[in-house]
């Protein structure tokens, strides 16, 4: 009995560590968040004591308890970390996501107030030329019709 127990834990705890491994290689690998990564395996080395606990628990109370209802808590908190892991990695891709929306948003309106201020800044220009435009034209026109006058220079008295 015993010896089975051992085996349980041992291929549990194998099982565990190898889904350790692969969570913190998919963690490092998608996200440069070291924090996450560290909550993630500080929750995940939590219930790795819990499972031992409970297996020493188990195993220490009457022989009397078999091993389909050892099996069966073992497979229970199995379920729960395997739930709790997916939970965590849902919320990291939400919280990827949300930051991806946000830096989208920003770059868009960053884009729309260069624009407009482009626009205004060609605006401005054009209006500056036109305006230079009409005081030559009519210094040009004044000139003219000072110069086509009998007395040029009385024009400018």
């Amino acid at each position: 009995m015993i010896i089975i127990i051992i085996i349980i834990v041992i291929i549990i705890v194998t099982v565990i560590i190898i889904i350790i491994i692969i969570i913190i290689i998919i963690i490092s690998s998608s996200s440069s968040s070291s924090i996450i990564s560290i909550i993630i395996v500080v929750v995940i080395i939590i219930i790795i004591i819990i499972i031992i606990f409970i297996i020493i628990i188990i195993s220490s109370s009457s022989s009397s308890r078999s091993i389909i209802s050892i099996i069966s808590i073992i497979s229970i908190i199995i379920i729960i970390i395997i739930i709790i892991i997916i939970i965590i990695i849902i919320i990291i891709i939400i919280i990827i996501i949300i930051i991806i929306i946000i830096i989208i948003i920003i770059i868009i309106i960053i884009i729309i107030i260069i624009i407009i201020i482009s626009i205004i800044i060609i605006i401005i220009i054009i209006i500056t030329i036109i305006i230079i435009v009409i005081i030559v034209i009519i210094i040009i026109i004044i000139v003219i019709l000072c110069f086509n006058m009998i007395s040029g220079i009385q024009c400018f008295k």
